[in-house]
């Protein structure tokens, strides 16, 4: 068996490689030694060097399916998502009962947003190994990102009854409760998160965010500080730092902090996008349009960032930056992308018609969007109830000129 851990973001990922490789192709001795450098390469990380270790190996051993599996991860890793997947399709190819393939592929195509598929995928993985404990991880991630919290949660607990010193199930089940608006149950989850595994960054980056959701800003903060102290890379901790410095409405710290992120990883669409975020937030489209833009050159249906440039376009104070046409194409493409389900995307749907001057389309986007208040954060959710107002008198929004 070939385990290969790294830690990314908010999740630990261990992947086990069940099997052998194709029935009639048993690796040799040197293979699996191979095999066992490669998994060392990929926890340091050092993912060229994993890739090199397994085309080696499968010049030794051309059928050997943990190789094309654990090489895809090695390629996912680095973004390459094409060779990825198609070392992931050969592995399958090899061996139709390789979990690890599965569970590789459908986290590949989660990263790409085919969430159906990607159940599918994990579902196989879990079908093949009902034991094999990253598969409902990832399962219950894929999950969370469809809002069904109860099969989520479900998952995670299923992990945790198969090992109750899962602190990364914990971990992930306190973020299904905190996408759920349960705090106590998030911050219980972290907490026996962090007194299995005092070190872990994701906990204290987990609890922070809880305290963040409940108010208390400066608790949240010496969360994120001590994960931070564990872990001085940590993108996460810089990341979920510069949303609470958005909360506390500081942009240019806020904008320090996932510059920090882009720093150490400049591919991070998340953290391209949260900075324009903070750009349009201070005022400073320019820079916000750049970022959003980027943002789209490595993800091209991103909603954020489609919906992003259509805020820009269509509320900005400077005319000269405003085009209502695009604005309706990029928001109408970001609620596609959402099954219309988003209120903040319809919410800024509603501006892009209004700037366009389609009015009646304006009031109705805005109704459907106000029918879930919930969704809004708190300061905005006025905000949003005012447009309604402009549009039905025929006006369009403007954002407010930023403070000199």
């Amino acid at each position: 068996m070939t385990v290969i851990r790294w830690t990314s973001g908010m999740a630990v990922v261990v992947l086990a490689a069940l099997g052998g490789g194709a029935k009639d192709a048993d690796p040799t001795k040197k293979v699996e030694e191979i095999l066992k450098q490669a998994s060392q390469a990929l926890a340091k990380p050092d993912y060229d060097q994993a890739i090199a270790l397994l085309t080696e190996a499968l010049k030794r051993d051309a059928k050997n399916a943990n190789a094309y599996a654990l090489r895809g991860i090695a390629h996912s890793r680095k973004g390459e998502r094409n060779d990825a997947l198609a070392d992931y399709e050969k592995a399958l190819e090899l061996d139709s009962k390789n979990a690890l393939a599965y569970a590789s592929r459908g986290a590949l195509r989660m990263e790409s947003g085919e969430l159906d598929k990607a159940l599918e995928d994990f579902t196989k993985a879990i079908e093949i190994a009902p034991q094999y404990t990253i598969a409902y991880l990832s399962r219950g991630s894929a999950y969370n990102i469809k809002r069904d919290y109860a099969k989520a949660a479900a998952d995670f607990t299923k992990v945790i009854e198969l090992d109750p010193q899962s602190f990364i199930a914990y971990a992930n089940r306190g973020q299904t409760h905190l996408y759920n608006q349960e705090l106590d149950k998030a911050l219980a989850d972290f907490d026996k998160a962090l007194q299995i595994e005092p070190k872990f960054v994701a906990g204290y980056i987990g609890r922070g965010i809880v305290y963040q959701e409940k108010g208390d800003l400066d608790k949240a903060f010496k969360e994120f500080a001590k994960a931070l102290a564990i872990d001085p890379k940590s993108t996460e901790a810089y990341q979920a730092r510069g949303d609470a410095w958005m909360e506390k409405e500081e942009p240019d710290k806020a904008i320090a902090d996932y510059s920090h992120v882009l720093k150490l990883n400049p591919k991070d669409v998340r953290a391209r996008v949260s900075r324009a975020e903070a750009y349009t937030e201070k005022g400073d489209y320019e820079s916000g349009i750049a970022d959003f833009q980027e943002a789209l050159k490595h993800h091209t249906n991103n909603p954020d960032a489609l919906a992003g440039l259509a805020w820009i376009w269509a509320t900005c104070p400077k005319a000269e930056l405003r085009d209502g046409k695009k604005a309706v194409e990029y928001a109408e493409k970001a609620c596609k992308l959402t099954a219309f389900k988003e209120a903040t995307f319809l919410d800024t749907l509603a501006a892009a018609y209004a700037e366009n001057g389609q009015f009646d389309e304006a009031v109705k986007t805005q109704e459907a969007a106000l029918k879930s208040p919930n969704d809004f954060p708190k300061k905005e959710l006025e905000k949003a109830k005012m447009r309604l107002q402009l549009y039905r008198q025929g006006k369009a929004y403007r954002q407010s000129k930023p403070r000199p």
